[in-house]
C-alpha cells in the first residue's frame, strides 16, 4: 500500500487535464450519489466527469482548479 509519507519517493510526471468539465454551484450542503457512493458535501459545485457520473467539488478547491471556459 502508498502512503502519503512514500510519494516522496515516486518520480511524479506533471499532466494538465484536457477535457472541459461541466459543473454547477450549489450554495450550502448537499449529497450526490456517485460510482463511490454517496457523498456529502458543506458547500460547493456539483461537476460530471466523463462516464456522466456526477461528483462533488468543495467551493474552496474549485476555485484553485478551475477556471471558466
Amino acid at each position: 500500500m502508498i502512503t502519503r509519507d512514500d510519494l516522496g519517493d515516486l518520480e511524479f510526471e506533471t499532466f494538465r487535464k484536457i477535457a472541459l468539465t461541466r459543473a454547477v454551484r450549489i450554495v450550502g450542503p448537499f449529497e450526490v450519489q456517485t460510482r463511490e457512493g454517496t457523498l456529502s458535501c458543506p458547500d460547493g459545485w456539483l461537476a460530471v466527469d466523463a462516464h456522466g457520473w456526477p461528483y462533488p467539488i468543495a467551493a474552496d478547491e474549485f476555485r484553485r482548479i478551475y477556471e471558466p471556459a
